[in-house]
C-alpha cells in the first residue's frame, strides 16, 4: 500500500501558555486503511481530525499528503486540495435545508475545477444511487429520517470521489440499528479503495475497523488492530 498521509511531530496549542491539546503526533496512514479513532473527551481526537482534514492547523509540525508538504500551503491552496482529496461527514450532516437532496450533494463539485459542470447532475445521481436515496433526490433534508440524512451527507462527501473520507462521530446522532448501517456503508465504500478514518467513543463502531488509534491528553497512547 502506498502512503497517503504523514504528520510528522504534530502538535498543536491554542494559546501559548496552555497545555498542547495535540503534542508530537507521529502518524503514517496508507491508501485504503479503515482507522477508529477513539479517546476520552478532551484528549485531543477530534483537533487531530480537523487537522487531518485540513479545517485546523497545527502550531508544529509536518504534514504530508502523497509526499506533498501541505504545511507551507496557503489558507486557499489548502483548501482546494481540501475539496479535491477529502471527504468531510459530520454528526450534524451539516446538510442545507433550503436544497434539494440532488443540490446538496451537488454543491462540492462547483469548486473543484476539475470537474465539469456538465457532469454534476450525473456524479450526484451515481452518488445517491452508490447509498440507496436515488428516489429522494428531488426531496428537501427535512423530508428524510436522520439515517437517510446522513446517507445523504456521504454521497456529498463521496461525490468528488476523494482519496480520504472523514467522518466525525457519524453515528452520534443516530440509533444503533441505524448507525450500523451508516458503518456498514462506510466501510462498503473502504473496501472499494477509499481511505477512511472514523472519530468515534463508540467501541462497537471501532470494531468494524481494521486500525484503532488511541488518543489520551494529546499523545497516541495505542496504534494497532
Amino acid at each position: 500500500m502506498e502512503q497517503l498521509i504523514t504528520l510528522e511531530q504534530v502538535s498543536k496549542s491554542f494559546s501559548a501558555n496552555a497545555k498542547p491539546v495535540l503534542e508530537d503526533i507521529n502518524l503514517t496512514i496508507n491508501d485504503g486503511e479503515s482507522i477508529a479513532i477513539l479517546g476520552p473527551s478532551g484528549s485531543g481526537k477530534s483537533t487531530l481530525l480537523s487537522i487531518i482534514g485540513l479545517l485546523d492547523e497545527p502550531t508544529a509540525g509536518d504534514y504530508l499528503l502523497r509526499s506533498e508538504n501541505i504545511t507551507a500551503l496557503t489558507r486557499k491552496q489548502k483548501s482546494l486540495v481540501r475539496n479535491a482529496h477529502i471527504g468531510w461527514i459530520f454528526q450534524n450532516f451539516n446538510l442545507i435545508a433550503s436544497m434539494t437532496v440532488l443540490e446538496n450533494v451537488v454543491q462540492p463539485m462547483r469548486f473543484n475545477k476539475a470537474i465539469k459542470s456538465s457532469e454534476y447532475i450525473d456524479r450526484a445521481k451515481e452518488a445517491l444511487n452508490d447509498v440507496g436515496l436515488l428516489d429522494k433526490h428531488a426531496t428537501t433534508p427535512d423530508k428524510l429520517s436522520g439515517g437517510q440524512q446522513q446517507r445523504v451527507a456521504i454521497a456529498r462527501a463521496l461525490v468528488n470521489k476523494p482519496a480520504l473520507i472523514l467522518a466525525d462521530e457519524p453515528t452520534g446522532n443516530l440509533d444503533q440499528a441505524t448507525g450500523d448501517e451508516v458503518i456498514a456503508l462506510l466501510q462498503t465504500l473502504c473496501d472499494k479503495g477509499s481511505t477512511l478514518i472514523v472519530v468515534t467513543h463508540d467501541e462497537s463502531v471501532a470494531q468494524r475497523c481494521k486500525r484503532r488509534i488511541r488518543i489520551l491528553d494529546g499523545r497516541i497512547d495505542y496504534d494497532g488492530k
